[in-house]
């Protein structure tokens, strides 16, 4: 099998972008190596451990540190974040880790009706009515469910949306982009959950109202922060896909479920132009496997969030643990992608949840990866922290995932730089870095700046970053969450941000 990752991944850049790019490593380098020299970064703390709560704070490191070298600390705290979200937990307990001290628990799984903790965390679509109603209170049993054919008390998740977050109107696509198709030619779905802590404080400030959101941006919405004391706002945002034309003896490769799929085109709106409470829906009961699967956690001292993204090993087919006979979720094993966009071969039209779907079989979507996971720092590199989680919950489903990549503020009270206006440019549009080769705009100085990126999330703009993307979120009043700017109701028009729309259309 060819190998489906393809280092760089990008069309050449032009010579002005080539030469900021290229002043700007060197000044890295001279900083790294400054830093480097002064302070050492210790490892010997860092062991994987299987507990169920809720991690609050980055492992220290000293602040001289070379970002590289501090991004086992942030590695380390995101697998742990992943453990206490996929910690078994009873449904009525609302995503309440059950005995989070007894790696016993973890062990036996998911039996007697427990489930993976975020499971039992609200859903956008519960928080954010968009109809500016109020969402119900957290510990209300039940969700959001639109499906015409199946009782409303049943408890099997809903998942409306092929699209990483939006509003219901275009959540048949990827975020700014168009579905993701497998190799089996069944749609990928997407769901975005959030904490206890984030949702009340949306609700209990009427956020899901932007007519309820601060004149003026003063003071500015600003998610609880996780201290030492306390958990802080977190979500996460889940890739699901349909494993109906799978082999059933490979279900067990992925955390797998029965959910209800909504079929695209059949749902009604409570509102015209597909706005408000989505209802009236065909839902499907189907067989799903987890993906991807994105957290980002407001933590005290990295008031941009800490960003992470995790996958299924099999999506590319690149772990050597993939069966005889077991094909790659999204990669064909041989074709190569077209130079100019070498990360997917094509990207397939919009799919609207509110009309008539395409009676044509749905064309599979050949993905490459542009960005490995990283191998540094040569102590304990991303790879290595990886292998020693995937043996810490060997025996479970979820030694079949892997962290791809973290990402943080190197310094967090550096401002957001202006968007840029570049002379190479043949429009207005305003230019936020990573996509075109450009240096990233989102303030705190990110580390990594651009390329970190999940293959089913964002498949067709793996050239950017998750807080380099959400800073036009932030930039709009919502604290980095699109979540809380695409789906807070704002009357009878949804928001747009058409310099971010723009930002990331593909330069053709």
């Amino acid at each position: 099998m060819n190998t489906p990752s393809q280092q760089g991944g990008g069309r050449p850049l032009p010579a002005a972008r080539r030469i900021a790019a290229h002043a700007l490593f060197i000044a890295s380098c001279l900083l790294a190596t400054t830093a480097h020299a002064q302070q050492q970064v210790d490892y010997a703390a860092l062991r994987p451990v299987l507990r169920g709560d809720m991690p609050r704070q980055v492992p220290e490191f000293p602040f001289a540190a070379y970002p590289i070298d501090t991004r086992p600390m942030f590695d380390t705290f995101m697998w742990q974040n992943f453990i206490a979200a996929m910690w078994p937990s009873r449904p009525g307990d609302h995503g309440e880790p059950y005995r989070p001290n007894d790696p016993a628990v973890f062990q036996r799984g998911y039996v007697d009706g427990l489930q993976p903790a975020f499971l039992g965390w609200k859903t956008a679509n519960d928080l954010y009515p968009q109809d500016g109603s109020a969402p119900p209170p957290w510990d209300s049993d039940g969700s959001l469910n639109p499906c015409r054919n199946v009782p409303r008390n049943d408890k099997r998740p809903v998942l409306i949306n092929t699209s990483k977050f939006g509003t219901v109107a275009d959540e048949l696509n990827q975020a700014f982009a168009g579905p993701l198709i497998d190799q089996t030619g069944l749609l990928t779905r997407y769901e975005v959950r959030v904490n206890k802590v984030e949702y009340d404080y949306v609700r209990n400030n009427k956020f899901y109202n932007q007519a309820n959101w601060p004149k003026n941006g003063l003071p500015p919405i600003y998610f609880p922060a996780s201290t030492p004391a306390q958990v802080g706002a977190i979500e996460v945002k889940a890739a699901w896909r349909d494993l109906s034309r799978v082999e059933p003896r490979f279900h067990s490769r992925f955390f797998n479920m029965e959910a209800l799929t909504v079929v695209p085109g059949t749902c009604k709106s409570t509102l015209p132009n597909g706005q408000g409470r989505v209802t009236d829906c065909q839902c499907a009961a189907t067989r799903v496997g987890l993906v991807g699967f994105h957290i980002s956690h407001k933590v005290d001292r990295f008031p941009q969030w800490v960003w992470s993204t995790f996958e299924q090993v099999d999506n590319l087919g690149e772990d050597p643990s993939l069966p005889a006979g077991m094909k790659p979720s999204y990669y064909d094993g041989a074709r190569a992608n077209p130079a100019d966009h070498p990360g997917y071969s094509y990207e397939p039209a919009a799919i609207s949840a509110f009309s008539p779907a395409a009676s044509a079989p749905l064309k599979p979507v050949n993905v490459t990866r542009l960005s490995q996971i990283p191998s540094t720092p040569a102590a304990l590199p991303t790879t290595k922290i990886n292998s020693n989680y995937r043996a810490l919950v060997a025996g479970s489903p979820w030694a079949n995932y892997w962290l791809i990549g973290t990402q943080w503020s190197t310094s967090p009270t550096v401002p957001p730089q202006s968007p840029l206006q570049p002379p190479w440019a043949n429009t207005n549009q305003q230019d936020f870095g990573c996509e075109d080769g450009t240096p990233a705009t989102v303030g705190g100085i990110a580390f990594p700046a651009c390329q970190v990126a999940n293959i089913t999330m964002e498949t067709y703009h793996q050239l950017d970053s998750c807080q380099n993307c959400h800073q036009g979120a932030q930039r709009g009043g919502a604290d980095f969450s699109w979540t809380l700017f695409q789906r807070a109701f704002a009357g009878p028009t949804p928001p747009t941000v058409a310099t971010q729309a723009s930002r990331i259309k593909k330069q053709q």
